[in-house]
């Protein structure tokens, strides 16, 4: 009797293991929107970095951001001209290499990053080797360092595939 059911059980086990590693809390790089999470990313990497558009300048502008022990630094940024909202002087010098303007920031943030992204600005958040749209919203990102369910993630990654 047990023979005729060996087949099924194991199955049964099998997925029962299965749904449970899904839901297994991995450290992840957390991007909620609204108190929404929209991604969770494998925190394989220890940086990333966010690009728009400066709403003046219609130049691109880059930030770069480093994580140390859960705590997010910002490292540097990079922008094609001085204007509005641009600082015109910093405590690191200023460095003019293929066109663009890098300042040494070397500032910590803390455990959030909060993010306004508008239509006019193109926000992108570029993690790894993949880019991830901060789409217009009228409620703030906020990028933290978390604990996420391993299935979030992989949905993440699903969601760039597909897109």
């Amino acid at each position: 009797m047990f023979r005729r059911y060996k087949t099924g059980f194991s199955l049964a086990l099998l997925i029962l293991v299965l749904i449970g590693v899904m839901f297994i809390p991995v450290k992840a790089l957390t991007i909620l929107n609204g108190g929404q999470k929209v991604y969770a990313l494998y925190l394989k990497e220890q940086s990333f970095s966010i690009q728009w558009t400066h709403s003046v300048e219609k130049e691109d502008w880059i930030e770069y951001f480093n994580i140390r022990d859960d705590v997010l630094y910002l490292e540097s940024t990079k922008f094609k001209t001085f204007g509005a909202g641009v600082p015109s002087q910093s405590e690191h010098p200023a460095v003019l290499k293929d066109g663009w303007v890098h300042m040494d920031v070397q500032r910590e943030i803390g455990e959030a990053l909060v993010v306004r992204s508008h239509q006019l600005n193109d926000y992108q958040l570029a993690f790894g080797s993949h880019t991830y749209d901060l789409k217009p919203s009228d409620e703030a990102y906020t990028i933290t360092v978390s604990k996420a369910p391993l299935h979030f993630i992989l949905f993440t990654h699903l969601k760039r595939i597909v897109r």
